[in-house]
């Protein structure tokens, strides 16, 4: 966890075996407890960082929503459904409707709501259960758990569900490290459907834990993935049957190339206000840093969040660079299938006039960094953190979080969903 110090300090190594919190330490211990007792002990502890932030988070889950926004003001007619939009909505129905067959009546009736149900806002990233919405994949029978990966399989390009696999299985290795196997591994994940299932309607789902927060919204060939959350601590597995499994590495790659891109004068335009070894918000603007997210913007419960547009404006990028600031986004949406993906693709270069890339930190290869492309409809953050599971108490390359926020009522599909219920009459 962060903590505060007056005295500076130095972490060398690189290399997260060298911040493993020692077994026998109280907070690993009972090793066997579960995922709900876990979260009721941190919860119940004011002296816990998270314990406030998760208080503060529960007002901001139950504010009616408006949308992410750049000035309080929603911006209309960006969310327009695409005609030719030719995503797998078809193949999603069947696979929820599998989803729906294997489940008990009673299983049903807890991960099912409507099209518009107001827990699509439930999800977050912590270990810990903030809002205890849908059912647990480790609380599923096998053949119903199967359904709901076959559900992600036709929802999601086959890299993006690799990236979400290796997302689950990063967190067991994590569950390993700590022995902590019941609060966290690959079936520590809650699944909510919304809506019923149709070609011609609107419904999706999520899917959410810890390091791994997916909301996936369908009509009509449209489909959306926003917010979406993809993080790892630590982002590589060194031993078992998994090992040399990395996840995270194209993003961080790509964000850094990006900036080393631009001439001294750009990257002095987009970097903006703040210490990437900023353990307690001091060196960035009020408001801008929490203990849960540290310089990320888009997190859990940040629906309504007003985030200004900082950093470079696309406009003064040449091609090249243009080219590379969509090829960012393009990597963070690998997630979305063939169609989808293209309709996304289309509509952020529209934009591209409008987005603008901010930066924080020392740019080389050895230190961690933050960073942001941030247009009216997409925003994607990748952050470099402190320990949470892991003693280092200054950002490493092995903790990462990435953030996708869908601005301007792009979220949950609802922008799109407003749209069809215009044309219902209703």
């Amino acid at each position: 966890m962060a903590y505060v110090s007056k005295t500076p300090i130095v972490e060398l190594s690189k290399n997260f075996r060298d911040y493993i919190i020692p077994l026998d330490h109280p907070r690993l211990h009972p090793n066997d407890r579960d995922a709900r007792t876990h979260s009721n002990g941190v919860l119940g502890d004011e002296s816990i960082f998270l314990t406030p932030v998760a208080q503060g988070w529960l007002k901001l889950y139950n504010a009616p929503y408006k949308g992410f926004t750049t000035d309080g003001h929603v911006k209309g007619d960006l969310w327009k459904h695409d005609k030719s939009a030719n995503g797998p909505t078809d193949a999603m129905v069947r696979a929820a409707d599998a989803v729906l067959k294997a489940a008990s009546e009673v299983e049903r009736k807890r991960f099912s709501y409507a099209a518009d149900a107001h827990e699509w806002r439930s999800w977050s990233n912590p270990e810990v259960i903030i809002v205890d919405s849908g059912i647990r994949l480790e609380e599923m029978s096998s053949s119903l758990k199967a359904a709901v990966h076959d559900l992600l399989k036709a929802s999601l390009s086959p890299r993006g569900y690799e990236k979400v696999v290796k997302a689950m299985k990063v967190n067991a290795f994590l569950g390993e490290v700590t022995t902590l196997r019941n609060v966290m591994n690959e079936d520590s994940y809650h699944f909510c459907l919304f809506g019923t299932p149709a070609a011609d309607k609107p419904w999706g789902f999520n899917l959410f834990g810890h390091h791994l927060c997916l909301n996936v919204f369908t009509l009509a060939g449209e489909v959306v993935a926003g917010p979406f959350f993809i993080g790892a601590e630590p982002n590589e597995i060194d031993d078992g049957s998994n090992k040399g499994m990395t996840v995270l590495n194209q993003e961080e790659a790509a964000g850094l190339a990006f900036m080393k891109s631009l001439s001294p004068e750009q990257q002095k335009k987009a970097t903006i206000q703040g210490d990437i070894n900023d353990i307690d918000g001091s060196t960035m603007p009020s408001g801008r840093w929490n203990p849960a997210d540290l310089r990320g913007l888009g997190g859990a419960f940040q629906d309504n969040r007003v985030i200004p547009f900082e950093g470079i404006c696309a406009k003064e990028l040449d091609e090249s660079q243009r080219k590379a600031l969509l090829d960012i986004v393009a990597i963070c949406n690998e997630l979305l299938p063939s169609g989808a993906f293209e309709v996304m693709m289309t509509r952020v270069e529209a934009h591209i006039d409008e987005t603008y890339f901010a930066w924080l930190g020392p740019v080389n290869d050895e230190t961690p960094f933050y960073f942001r492309v941030h247009s009216p409809l997409v925003m994607n953050e990748f952050d470099h953190h402190n320990g949470v599971w892991l003693a280092n108490a200054l950002p490493k390359k092995y903790h990462i979080h990435t953030i996708q926020r869908l601005p301007n009522r792009g979220d949950y599909g609802t922008a799109l969903y407003d749209e069809w219920l215009k044309t219902q009459g209703t």
